[in-house]
């Protein structure tokens, strides 16, 4: 998953400079992924409807709500549905991952299981000046009649800078400004530490 992470990386970095941005303000993408010490791979388990406190599980948000990711890529592996810690054909074609795309569309996203997805995260959204947009994503839980006791897991691998790496927000990046101090610049483990405390609303 790193190695397609970086080539992906690589294929955006060549995108944005096609844009006519020029250089990067420091460093490309693939450059700060390839470095970096601070990914972290992950097992995402969705517990079955009936044990979340989601109630509203017609919603396409139902089994996890709107959000995007703040590091650069996020790398994953297809859905596997189990019943009973036995695997199982996913119970409702309306089930699992969606995106939204630059012009508001909902989508769901469909791959197999020998091929893997990535998303953009915010980190890139602002390396590349707003010229790569993070994802905004979502998963649905199944509201089928068959899908009790169904619990959904997917890795992921969560490509992002080193913790001291030094980010430089632009003015065209529209979220989050309310963290970003007067000098425009963080380092990655600064910008993590400040969204944890926005959404969780810690008090020190």
């Amino acid at each position: 998953m790193m190695e397609v992470g970086l080539m992906l990386a690589h294929h955006c970095d060549r995108y944005v400079m096609r844009q006519g941005v020029g250089s990067y303000d420091g460093d490309s993408l693939e450059q700060t992924i390839a470095r970096s010490r601070c990914h972290k791979g992950r097992l995402l388990y969705y517990f079955p409807r009936q044990f979340s406190k989601q109630t509203d599980f017609d919603s396409v948000s139902s089994w996890c709500g709107w959000h995007t990711d703040h590091g650069s890529l996020t790398g994953l592996t297809c859905g596997l549905f189990t019943k009973n810690s036995m695997e199982v054909p996913c119970p409702d074609s309306a089930a699992g991952l969606y995106i939204r795309t630059r012009d508001n569309q909902v989508v769901k996203v469909v791959f197999d299981e020998d091929q893997l997805a990535y998303q953009i995260g915010e980190t890139t959204e602002i390396l590349s000046r707003g010229y790569l947009c993070a994802t905004p994503h979502c998963v649905q839980a199944p509201s089928s009649e068959n899908a009790s006791n169904v619990d959904r897991s997917t890795f992921a691998l969560f490509m992002q800078p080193d913790w001291n790496e030094k980010l430089k927000f632009p003015s065209e990046i529209p979220y989050h400004q309310e963290l970003i101090p007067p000098n425009g610049t963080l380092t990655f483990g600064e910008y993590s530490e400040r969204l944890v405390d926005k959404y969780y609303q810690t008090t020190t």
